[in-house]
């Protein structure tokens, strides 16, 4: 009991010394405000009794944040953030998170037709912690900015067999300070079994540096860049097995893991509820799917289809930009809003995806939910396919009966699109066992 009392205690020791000595850069930590944002509907102006544009409303505020401190409250309007003026949800979103903890923040806000103003400085966003794991807060260098990643490492000392995570679209931060995320249920489950795991994330996300997420600088090749140089990262941190590395790619995640396994082999890839097809075609699949499970009326839906190739057609295989599309065709703006920049997407429709599992020869797990009603559950079988025609016997398919595309629960497609909750509903932990299972089979 000593002994292993001492080997834990020198494990935390050197895993502090680790990241106490990780390089003389550092990135501060992102600030945080703690407000629940809600859209500024015509119902909640009159309601509330606000003029004037813009604005956010306050749905809730959570404990440890700036504007608990500052004394806000639910049904307030939060109209500036210093200078700033802020235009809706979207936009104070990108406002605070350029915000980082010790920066003086000054909220304007309406409370009963009442114009108010708090200065607050902004406290540190809470940190990840787990009592099976150690949860390091490091960096990368990717375009010559710092980005921010988080490793999960097992308590036990050694090297350890490890997995680069790539996550699903979209400009949001992968940390989930209380754990409740399915990505983390996911990875701190793996880093349970012995695995270390990483996140990286997004350019100008949480932590990081670089340009804001949504920039058109920011595109597919950039964001494969991030992951490139974090799977570097992880090779080479003493407690991994650098020949006992794996991807795993979840949604987008799946379609960019063979462009980062290209460029860095690795010992084994998991995608998750992903994609195969041509872009477009997945596009017109999953669009069709999604105003079925809507009831939309057939002429109604395939009205709605013709204009949305239409569309995209002229955004993404021949590249205008949003402004000049919408200029010729301002009915376009319902089809072609995207959560990613135009030019991310213009460049993951000219991919031929097939092409790309060609030049990656290591074993693949293809997973699926069954009420995934984002991702066109035939692709899968399809990608399996893929992979087996060129490599075969190197992908296994695995089907999670009632797992969404968030990796949670859900009875049927239909009940999945009527939430809310994202990656935050009620874990499906079958895909922990599944894709622990075979990670394990392949990393022996």
């Amino acid at each position: 009991m000593k002994v292993k009392t001492f080997r834990r205690l020198a494990l935390s020791v050197w895993l502090l010394a680790f990241v106490a000595l990780a390089g003389g850069q550092e990135l501060r930590r992102a600030g945080f405000i703690g407000v629940r944002a809600g859209q500024l509907t015509d119902e909640a102006r009159a309601r509330l009794r606000i003029t004037g544009d813009g604005g956010i409303l306050v749905l809730g505020v959570v404990d440890g944040g700036a504007a608990k401190e500052a004394g806000l409250e639910p049904d307030d309007v939060i109209t500036q953030i210093n200078d700033h003026k802020i235009a809706n949800p979207d936009d104070f979103v990108t406002t605070v998170t350029r915000l980082r903890a010790g920066d003086s923040v000054t909220i304007h806000f309406v409370r009963g037709r009442a114009a108010q103003t708090k200065q607050v400085a902004l406290k540190p966003r809470p940190y990840e912690s787990s009592p099976d794991a150690e949860t390091l807060y490091k960096s990368v260098t990717v375009d010559g900015g710092l980005r921010r990643v988080v490793v999960t490492v097992p308590k036990n000392e050694g090297r350890h067999p490890a997995v680069l995570y790539i996550t699903g679209i979209g400009c949001f931060s992968q940390e989930s300070a209380n754990l409740l995320s399915t990505e983390t249920k996911l990875l701190y489950g793996l880093t349970r079994a012995g695995f270390v795991t990483m996140r990286v994330e997004k350019s100008g996300i949480g932590d990081s540096q670089g340009p804001p997420c949504m920039s058109p600088v920011v595109d597919l090749r950039a964001e494969v860049r991030g992951y490139v140089a974090g799977l570097k990262a992880l090779k080479q941190y003493p407690f991994v097995d650098p020949n006992q590395v794996f991807i795993i790619g979840l949604s987008i995640g799946g379609v960019e893991a063979p462009l980062v396994a290209e460029q860095l082999p690795v010992k084994g890839l998991v995608v998750i509820n992903t994609v195969a097809k041509p872009f477009l075609e997945y596009l017109t699949d999953t669009r069709r799917r999604q105003n079925l499970l809507r009831h939309i009326p057939f002429d109604e839906m395939e009205r709605r289809l013709r204009l949305n190739e239409q569309c995209n057609q002229r955004l993404l295989i021949e590249r205008q930009t949003p402004e000049q599309l919408l200029k010729e065709m301002p009915a376009c703006g319902d089809f072609i809003a995207y959560p990613a920049p135009y030019t991310y997407m213009q460049q993951w429709a000219a991919l031929n995806l097939a092409e790309e599992w060609k030049k990656v020869d290591a074993p693949v797990l293809v997973v699926y939910g069954t009420s995934d009603y984002i991702s066109t559950i035939a692709d899968d079988p399809y990608l399996a396919d893929i992979i087996n025609g060129f490599h075969p016997g190197r992908a296994t398919l695995k089907a999670v009966p009632g797992m969404d595309h968030y990796l949670t629960k859900a009875s049927s497609m239909e009940e999945s699109m009527k939430r809310t909750t994202g990656l935050y509903g009620e874990f499906e932990p079958i895909v922990l066992d599944v894709v622990r299972d075979w990670l394990e089979q392949k990393a022996r």
